[in-house]
């Protein structure tokens, strides 16, 4: 692409042209003119806006994001109440009431009792173990989709931030075609008046001209859609944007390693792991209502008139005791929980399986667009040099009438092809390399940004 130019352009006047011509090129402009406007105010107000804090803008405010972030944070209290089984439950109580006893004796009893409860789990068949290790499971997966997210996000916003280089450049073009269409038409009339050009000649200029003001009017509709897009997944109207550098020094040498990076990096595909973990230590929760269950116990216990058998008046008592607890027979509840559970076990195996496929497949059309766009770059290059090149000498050979206007027409407008295919191709080409990064889990590094601190796993730092 070549160098960036400021939103403002868009609003240029070709020069060296009649009043009347100025006229119908404002008229052409007039649906661009207010959004010209609101952008050179914005400009007025900034130094640019560069990708990176483009991208740093989305993720730090998108709702995505920060729904994200707040589901991290959710999961690591999930692994708080997990842990909660090794540690002791305490329990009071305290009660009172009136009691009017019939039998063996008539009396009334103003009974009360209070009384703590201390129970200490000693084994319940490997539960407590399971369900901790399944809540850091799930708050890995959630980690690794919140950087995923931010991946996606960064990727969304070079797609808009390039996009609308693309189109201030198309813009660019499509103004500058129109500026020399009109030179040309201003050219053919003193030709006309001076008998030298037929009216076929100026039919063949007012139709041309007519093409290139409708392709001035298309190029500002694209224009005033790529910023409504950027807009829309920035938060803010572009503003100065800058071409960024293409990230050669994070670009792969071979399919194969840019393949084995995405394998071993890729967020959804990591995501998917964890989930699979989760999911087995699931399964390793279900086995224990198999085990027997091992508690201690310490109760302390005061009372007052409880029991008209016993002797009124006030007693305490002490007990420890272990208590061991085994289920016989539930309904086969915990033999089709054991099943259910297996059977997720299978299913998050092959969503990671089927997710791995997928980034493979997702790689390998990303790399062979990326090697297609640079091959295409070249011959577009070759192609905008001759056909200018053929432009220029067919004006000139125009001028001493060893050409004709059709030919410096259709060549002028081969010229203006070859450009604006250049731009979109130059455009894909770097596009195609932030596909390959993000991928990767790497293109958020690339403009120097970091994921949010809640998408850090542990055991990858």
């Amino acid at each position: 692409m070549r160098k960036s130019q400021t939103l403002e352009n868009c609003c240029l006047v070709p020069k060296h042209i009649t009043d009347q011509e100025i006229q119908m090129i404002k008229k052409i402009k007039r649906s661009g003119l207010l959004a010209c406007g609101l952008m050179l105010a914005l400009s007025a107000q900034s130094q640019g806006e560069t990708i990176s804090e483009a991208v740093d803008q989305v993720i730090q405010t998108n709702p995505q994001v920060q729904s994200q972030i707040h589901n991290r944070l959710a999961r690591d209290q999930e692994v708080v109440q997990a842990r909660a089984g090794y540690y002791p439950t305490l329990d009071g109580y305290l009660a009172g009431g009136y009691a009017n006893y019939n039998e063996p004796v008539d009396d009334e009893l103003d009974p009360y009792e209070a009384g703590f409860n201390l129970r200490q789990n000693v084994f319940r068949g490997f539960a407590d173990q399971g369900e901790i290790a399944r809540q850091k499971a799930r708050v890995d997966s959630s980690a690794y989709l919140l950087q995923g997210t931010s991946e996606d996000l960064a990727l969304a916003t070079s797609r808009v931030y390039i996009n609308v280089l693309r189109k201030q450049e198309l813009k660019e073009i499509a103004d500058e075609n129109l500026e020399i269409h009109l030179r040309i038409a201003d050219q053919i009339k003193l030709r006309s008046d001076s008998g030298v050009s037929s009216q076929a000649d100026t039919d063949q200029i007012q139709g041309r001209l007519a093409l290139a003001q409708s392709n001035v009017v298309i190029a500002e509709t694209n224009l005033q859609d790529a910023m409504s897009e950027y807009l829309a997944v920035v938060g803010h109207l572009p503003m100065n944007l800058t071409q960024p550098l293409p990230p050669n020094n994070k670009m792969f040498d071979s399919l194969e390693d840019a393949t084995l990076a995405a394998l071993a990096a890729n967020p959804i595909l990591k995501s998917a792991a964890a989930d699979l973990e989760a999911r087995q230590q699931q399964y390793e929760v279900a086995k224990a209502p198999f085990y027997p269950i091992l508690d201690i116990e310490l109760d302390q216990r005061w009372d007052e008139d409880i029991s008209v058998s016993t002797v009124t008046g006030e007693r305490e008592w002490f007990q420890a005791l272990g208590r061991v607890r085994y289920n016989f027979f539930n309904g086969f509840r915990d033999q089709g929980r054991k099943a259910e559970t297996l059977e997720q076990v299978s299913e998050a195996r092959e969503i990671k399986n089927n997710t791995e496929r997928q980034v493979v497949e997702s790689m390998r059309l990303s790399w062979m667009a990326y090697m297609s766009v640079l091959d295409r770059i070249d011959y577009l290059r070759n192609y905008l040099k001759s056909s200018r090149s053929t432009a220029t000498a067919y004006a000139k050979q125009f001028d001493i009438g060893k050409r004709s206007l059709l030919d410096v027409l259709d060549a002028e407008a081969e010229a203006v092809t070859a450009q604006a295919d250049l731009v979109d191709a130059e455009a894909d080409g770097l596009f195609a390399q932030y596909r390959i990064l993000a991928a990767t889990a790497q293109l958020v590094d690339s403009f120097g940004l970091a994921w949010p601190e809640e998408a850090l796993v542990e055991n990858d730092q």
